[in-house]
């Protein structure tokens, strides 16, 4: 079973937009949009469950060998794996919005009970947060047409491959048939014109 992949270039830079969000943005700048970006959330977990049965259901025999066709199997579970993991972010960073807006954007902050040690302010908990899930989730959409187009050439190699075998028959009679064809005598002999 596939773990959802928190590394890479796009976790980083998701990392350094939830932490700037921390620093420079207020608490509550997500209140006035949480609709609206809850709602487009919502479009995106809508459309990768069709993708992922989309590329589910992709798979046909075709005449492709036991080899091939597990290799297409493969290709399709990475794809239905990115289609997953985007559908988790977006699960994600819709949760984070909501408990937001529920707590009005604050948390208290947390006490330590200790002198040496500061109270650790988690007011810009959530609102950084939301920063990185949002920042993660346009950054690994960008894979979405990518696995699309691919479900595309795949359905569409399957499509030829049925359709060769479909032909071949038809293909090998009009070949069995030139090769009976006799010529007539003389056909295609050299003949001498008067000048």
């Amino acid at each position: 079973m596939r773990r959802l992949r928190l590394t890479g270039w796009e976790t980083i830079v998701a990392l350094a937009a939830g932490i700037t969000s921390a620093i420079f943005m207020p608490s509550d700048f997500y209140n006035d949009g949480i609709a609206e970006i809850v709602t487009v959330i919502g479009f995106l977990m809508a459309a990768f469950i069709p993708a992922m049965v989309l590329g589910a259901t992709a798979l046909r025999a075709g005449n492709f060998s036991v080899k091939r066709l597990r290799s297409i199997s493969g290709a399709i579970d990475r794809q239905i794996a990115v289609f997953g993991g985007l559908f988790l972010y977006a699960l994600m960073a819709c949760v984070i919005a909501v408990m937001g807006k529920l707590l009005k954007w604050t948390l208290p902050a947390l006490s330590t009970g200790r002198e040496l040690v500061p109270t650790i302010p988690l007011g810009q908990l959530l609102p950084a947060a939301l920063t990185y899930a949002l920042v993660l989730l346009i950054l690994r959409s960008i894979r979405v047409i990518a696995a699309v187009r691919s479900i595309l050439h795949l359905s569409t190699t399957i499509a030829e491959d049925e359709a060769r075998a479909r032909d071949k028959p038809a293909t090998d009679a009009a070949v069995d048939e030139l090769d009976d064809y006799q010529m007539p005598p003389g056909y295609g002999s050299r003949i001498e014109l008067p000048h």
